[in-house]
């Protein structure tokens, strides 16, 4: 039997200042854009997204149109309807980003979507190992893991709760 320490990466609060820092860093990059889209990888990406969202929001005082992006294997393929991203500074939004692969089915899937001006990538954790060429350009931690290590971000009411480093002990 394999036994698993958990280890704190981000408090709530360090990862609810990392969303904030993300939110302002989309902000400049795109002049407070009014053809700014978000896109959410599946339910942590989406979690995010929302935040994100809400973030920009606030501080633009328009609403930012995020939508859920299904890469998992079981959700694979549902198409996101009656959403034309052409001319659109598209943001794609996940909570880790490890070797890069949900990170490129995620860019194949909206890319059906139109002819955006530009497309971007926040995590909150990147975790490095690529195997695919991907580079997410608004990053809340780096954090280098071995690649058998795991990890986590929860969400509770909208927020953060935090980030966990689980490794598997000897």
């Amino acid at each position: 039997m394999t036994n698993t320490k958990d280890t704190q990466l981000m408090s709530a609060g360090r990862a609810e200042r990392a969303v904030n820092r993300i939110a302002r860093q989309i902000l400049e990059d795109t002049r407070g854009a009014g053809n700014l889209v978000l896109f959410g990888v599946d339910d942590r990406g989406h979690a995010l997204a929302a935040l994100l969202a809400s973030g920009l929001e606030e501080i633009l005082g328009k609403k930012i149109p995020f939508h859920k992006l299904s890469i998992k294997k079981e959700t694979r393929g549902r198409p996101v309807t009656g959403v034309d991203i052409t001319g659109s500074f598209v943001i794609l939004i996940d909570d880790v980003i490890f070797s890069g692969k949900t990170m490129y089915r995620a860019f194949k899937q909206v890319m059906k979507l139109g002819d955006p001006e530009q497309v971007r990538l926040a995590v909150l954790i990147d975790r490095g190992h690529r195997i695919y060429p991907v580079q997410a350009q608004y990053v809340g931690l780096v954090c280098p893991t071995k690649p058998a290590e795991h990890v986590h971000c929860a969400f509770m009411d909208e927020k953060p709760s935090g980030v966990w480093l689980n490794v598997k002990l000897l």
